[in-house]
């Protein structure tokens, strides 16, 4: 299902603790450079955390896996799930308790090869929509994001499309938006079921 997406919070703007299943979005104004970016965002990632629970910056049980920070206990009860995208001088945060957040950005502008990458990621269907769209730029963008960030919310790889994709079945709420400056801007979330 997509519904329109709500910015949050602009950082330094301090988020409160959500009530679980209530994703939040924080943009952050970072540096172009992505590496720098990076660092940046974390360190933002950690104000927040630290404000929201009862540890110190430097006892937050947040660990570094290749898929990007990952909070090992539960937050006022819940488990906590971050996602992270980047473009051009801006950083999004995704927070969601008790469910599963993915998040992802790029700007909105023309892709060379959108068409090949439409061709072996996105499927038929996706690659003619784009075709017809009046702004095929804008239409790649919104479908790379959506997969981009389904595939970060279920922790999957990105692999060439297939018929029966791997999350096919899984319910994610889709909620995306463009900004004034052209960047396109998806969430995928799915809340947890009672017991997971």
């Amino acid at each position: 299902m997509k519904t329109a997406v709500k910015i949050n919070f602009d950082w330094p703007e301090m988020p409160e603790l959500p009530k679980p299943g209530e994703p939040v979005l924080i943009r952050v104004a970072t540096s172009q450079s992505r590496q720098a970016a990076r660092q940046e965002l974390r360190k933002v990632l950690r104000q927040i955390l630290a404000a929201w629970s009862n540890f110190s910056l430097e006892q937050l049980p947040l660990h570094e896996t290749a898929r990007g920070p990952v909070w090992l206990e539960q937050l006022a009860g819940h488990d906590l799930d971050i996602s992270l995208s980047y473009a051009e001088g801006e950083g999004w945060i995704g927070l969601l308790r008790g469910g599963l957040i993915g998040v992802d950005a790029m700007r909105i502008q023309t892709v060379p090869e959108a068409e090949d990458v439409a061709r072996h990621y996105l499927g038929p269907e996706i690659l003619t929509a784009i075709r017809q769209s009046a702004d095929p730029a804008a239409a790649f963008a919104a479908a790379w994001t959506e997969l981009e960030a389904r595939l970060k919310c279920l922790k999957q790889k990105l692999s060439e499309w297939s018929v029966t994709q791997p999350f096919a079945g899984t319910k994610c709420d889709i909620q995306s938006m463009v900004l004034p400056n052209r960047l396109m801007v998806t969430i995928a979330s799915s809340a947890k079921c009672d017991g997971e």
